[in-house]
């Protein structure tokens, strides 16, 4: 073990590292980096950006793709990129708070909805007045990876790395329900993995194949450390979990869905559900990562203000819909910036910039096999590549379960799309980028976050909460993770911006 100074803010620690992991992990494990989206370590997002005042590693490759000369001169380097070392001193920048919120109504709330993502944890008081108050944070989590998989695999290597992951969330929760003096009905959803965090329940059975989970949900349980009593919808499968069923009982329920339909809900993990009728539902999941929700992009962000939603083409080259721009770009951004190269002739339909020459001079520039706009941004061949992985899987998801349904997007009534796709992306970039099957763009409709949306209706309505507890025994679960030979064989023909013809 190794001492390390490390300040923050004026605060000065001495704090015991251990040399055998990142500068990143040691830190999260010290209560730095819960509120900083990173990207597991794969030295894509720069944001465990670490000075270090004494004992400074050599710089590495990954340090001179995110800082300039002076800053890798002024000791800066990526936490994750170097290991703990005897007399290192390091200064860390200051956290931002990512906590927003504001009440929409005078009026005392009735009920209360959690959904609990990889990503953010976002809730909502319902109102008499019809309003509903919202708010979000970031997952305290994220410094132990931006993914569930890496999260879990964290908590796997000892029992106070899952105490410790445990306790960010509780007491994210904690706060959440304080906010409100009176208790509420409250349902808190999310997905399978975080249920379990939540609850303190064996992960074990999410860690490898053959998946199961020690937690089935459709319950009133009460929270640990509060004591406080909610409503857990069903966990559908090991990686399906109560976000989908929550949001599928608004969606049926209260928004009455056209059957067959299918439903994409869309951030860190991919759910897919195929409802056939109101009683015949299948339902499959895949790894997305966290681009769609602009984590592990080099300017990436959630989205918020400042950050960058949309891009457009104009005489003045290619500029974003925010006119107070702080050089950061949400999920949504990104998709909007690849379907216009797209459509500019920069990049082809294998993710490969192409340059413009004097095609258009002066508007776009092409320099060092990254895409520069403005002095803020550019987009390097690396972030294309996070995206396409993205729009590989979420395709190769749909094909799956429609082949293995019979099912093909010709007949299908409508498209649902929830989660952080749902939420900001435009249909047009989707359709562009071959997320989309070709000429189904006029069945999809945007949902939102209705994880949150069904939460509120299940705290309140005994007909919908009624529904949601039989839908266990109407769905049937195709395990994609487990079906390597299909995955194997299929994936490299959606590693394209196009939607691949069916097999």
């Amino acid at each position: 073990m190794i001492k390390i100074k490390v300040s923050e803010d004026g605060r000065v620690q001495h704090l015991i590292f251990d040399p055998g992991k990142t500068l990143a992990r040691n830190l999260f494990s010290h209560g730095f980096f819960t509120s900083t989206p990173l990207c597991s370590g794969l030295g894509l997002c720069g944001a465990c950006r670490v000075r270090v005042l004494s004992s400074t590693p050599d710089a590495c490759p990954r340090d001179q793709d995110v800082f300039s000369p002076g800053d890798l001169t002024q000791g800066w380097r990526l936490g994750c990129a170097h290991f703990p070392a005897q007399g290192m001193n390091l200064k860390l920048p200051l956290e931002k708070s990512t906590r927003r919120f504001a009440w929409a109504s005078t009026s005392d709330p009735v009920a209360l909805g959690v959904d609990i993502g990889t990503t953010t944890l976002k809730w909502g008081f319902a109102h008499p007045d019809h309003k509903t108050s919202l708010g979000m944070v970031l997952n305290p989590q994220m410094g132990a990876g931006s993914e569930i998989m890496s999260r879990l695999a964290y908590s796997a290597e000892c029992r106070d790395n899952f105490k410790r992951l445990q306790s960010l969330l509780t007491r994210e929760i904690q706060k959440i329900t304080a906010l409100c003096d009176q208790e509420l009905p409250a349902v808190v959803a999310g997905n399978t993995a975080m249920i379990h965090f939540l609850m303190g329940l064996d992960i074990s059975g999410l860690l490898g194949h053959p998946y199961h989970v020690a937690f089935a949900g459709g319950s009133d349980v009460r929270l640990p450390g509060s004591g406080r009593e909610v409503f857990v919808p069903p966990l559908l499968s090991p990686f399906v979990g109560a976000d989908i069923s929550s949001g599928l009982s608004w969606l049926v329920q209260e928004k009455r869905a056209s059957f067959p339909f299918l439903f994409c809900d869309l951030g860190t993990n991919g759910e897919m559900v195929l409802g056939l009728g109101p009683d015949r539902f299948f339902c499959t999941s895949v790894a997305l990562g966290p681009a769609l929700e602009g984590v592990g992009l080099r300017f990436g962000s959630p989205f918020g203000p400042g950050v960058a939603g949309r891009f457009e083409f104009t005489p003045r080259g290619i500029r974003p819909d925010n006119q107070d721009w702080n050089g950061l770009v949400s999920g949504s951004g990104y998709l909007s910036l690849l379907a216009l190269l797209l459509k500019l002739d920069i990049l082809d339909y294998s993710g490969r910039f192409i340059d413009p020459g004097s095609r258009l001079s002066g508007t776009v520039d092409l320099l060092h096999g990254r895409v520069h706009i403005q002095d803020k941004f550019y987009l390097s061949g690396r972030d294309v590549e996070e995206v396409l992985k993205v729009k590989a899987a979420f395709t190769l998801g749909v094909q799956y379960l429609l082949q293995k349904t019979s099912m093909t997007p010709e007949r299908l009534a409508r498209i649902y799309l929830g989660g952080a796709l749902g939420e900001h992306a435009g249909l047009e970039d989707l359709d562009e980028l071959g997320f989309l099957p070709k000429g189904a763009m006029h069945k999809c409709r945007v949902l939102g976050n209705s994880s949150l949306r069904g939460a509120l209706v299940l705290a309140v309505d005994s007909a919908s909460r009624k529904w949601v507890l039989n839908l266990p025994g109407m769905m049937q679960s195709l395990d994609l993770a487990g079906d390597r030979e299909y995955v194997n064989a299929n994936f490299h023909r959606h590693m394209h911006f196009e939607y691949p013809a069916s097999t």
